[in-house]
């Protein structure tokens, strides 16, 4: 296949894909569970061929993969991406500790288990990655923090906000039980199905949610929106190691933070 028509997840960066790049992270967690993909009609055969392939890694490990095709058929029927998440919600049981909610258009520089397995399903809890291009914040979800609670969210491409700390939020989220079932009434509502940002902001005016601050180093994701943000990926991991963090460092940072 070609890039055309290779659904963006499955696409080569660094030699192997981000889907392949996030599967292999997650499947490092000891307190994974299952993974749910969430895909529309039209790339639901490319990520069911990749399911077949990773299946057998999960499985040894005691995990479920399953492939989720919502059905849609022309970009503008997308539920969106809090509506995908309500969609596989509706055909799963939520488990009791919570669940992580990860986007596959970004490549992490640090591995993602060592967070996975400090989360104990008590509080949601979203990723701030430190980010001190305020250009480089306006195209992302902002946090507003005080310490590590999560007093709001700025979403992509509003006005900058000079007490936003800089802190963005990247689609790796780890919502309770709880908080999960809050999507239904949040779409019953009319509120946004294309992104998260509002979403979480409304957790957190109403409940506890924590920031996992991640240390004070840029470039910590290939953000990769655009061709040119994929070819800069690209590029730059033909000389750069992927991982600046590795998981012992997160274990020491996260492990007791809970």
């Amino acid at each position: 296949m070609g890039e055309e028509t290779t659904p963006k997840p499955l696409l080569e960066v660094g030699g192997t894909s981000f889907l392949d790049v996030l599967a292999a992270d997650l499947a490092e967690a000891e307190s994974l569970d299952a993974v749910h993909v969430v895909t529309n009609h039209r790339y639901a055969q490319a990520f069911r061929a990749w399911a077949d392939v990773r299946r057998p890694e999960y499985e040894e490990k005691g995990t479920t993969v399953t492939v989720h095709d919502d059905g849609v058929e022309h970009p503008d029927e997308a539920l969106g991406a809090v509506g995908d998440l309500r969609f596989v919600l509706d055909r799963i049981d939520v488990p009791s500790d919570g669940v992580v909610v990860a986007g596959v258009d970004s490549l992490y520089r640090f591995p993602i288990a060592p967070l996975v397995d400090a989360v104990d399903g008590n509080r949601s809890r979203l990723l701030a990655l430190y980010e001190p291009d305020e250009d480089a914040r306006r195209h992302s979800s902002v946090l507003h923090l005080n310490g590590k609670r999560v007093e709001a969210v700025t979403d992509a491409g509003a006005a900058p906000d000079a007490d936003a700390d800089p802190f963005v939020s990247p689609l790796v989220h780890f919502l309770t039980d709880r908080d999960v079932q809050a999507v239904g009434p949040y779409l019953d509502a009319r509120h946004d199905a294309d992104d998260f940002g509002p979403f979480v902001n409304t957790l957190a005016q109403t409940r506890r949610v924590d920031a996992i601050r991640m240390p004070e180093t840029a470039g910590l994701r290939f953000h990769c929106n655009t061709a040119e943000q994929l070819d800069e990926a690209r590029q730059a991991l033909e000389t750069e190691s992927r991982l600046l963090l590795d998981a012992e460092t997160l274990r020491r940072r996260f492990g007791d933070d809970r």
